[in-house]
């Protein structure tokens, strides 16, 4: 899984001038090109930043984007009294994961405020027909962060919200090859300064 951004910018023209002011019809439809710079970081220095938590067994930073690996990429991981060769989730079942494997630390990744405003945090994912279900969630309150039910506010360089990931398999067939499915994390701003 990984963190998809989305980019969006908002251009607009206004039509100034008599002809415009009275209603003429001058024209129809205008397109104005405008130039916008976007920088873009890695995401332990971005606007919303995201952290692993844990030792990197199913959460981890690949080319500085978080990535969610599940159960997770290296045996090792799991308790050496219990050893364990897990090959994926069960069908027709839901899984949440909390924490990383083999590790204590709460969380599979922590979610930062660097911006400039509050904002409530839920995530979304684009399609979940034939695919796992996945949605964040917040380990402290077990609450799901879904667009209807978002995080509560999250204050400009406040502490971190620990997250989780709640993994829904009903209707999802057995493969050999994984599933990669894209979680999209949301912020939006409350409004409060």
């Amino acid at each position: 899984m990984a963190n998809r951004r989305k980019f969006i910018a908002g251009l607009g023209a206004l039509a100034t001038g008599s002809a415009a002011a009275v209603g003429t019809g001058a024209f129809t439809s205008v397109s104005a090109e405008r130039s916008v710079t976007i920088d873009t970081a890695d995401d332990a220095y971005a606007f919303l930043r995201l952290n692993e938590r844990g030792g990197g067994e199913r959460s981890e930073i690949d080319g500085g984007t978080l990535v969610f690996n599940i159960p997770g990429d290296d045996e090792s991981g799991y308790p050496s009294e219990n050893p364990t060769d897990p090959e994926g989730l069960g069908t027709d079942s839901v899984y949440r994961f909390g924490e990383d494997a083999a590790h204590d630390e709460a969380g599979l990744f922590a979610i930062r405020n660097q911006g400039t405003q509050p904002v409530n945090v839920y995530s979304t994912q684009e399609t979940t027909e034939g695919v796992p279900s996945v949605t964040m969630y917040n380990v402290d309150t077990g609450n799901l962060l879904t667009e209807s039910s978002p995080s509560s506010q999250l204050g400009v360089g406040s502490a971190p919200l620990v997250c989780g990931l709640e993994i829904d398999t009903h209707g999802v067939p057995i493969r050999d090859e994984e599933y990669d499915v894209d979680l999209t994390i949301n912020a939006v701003a409350t409004g409060d300064d």
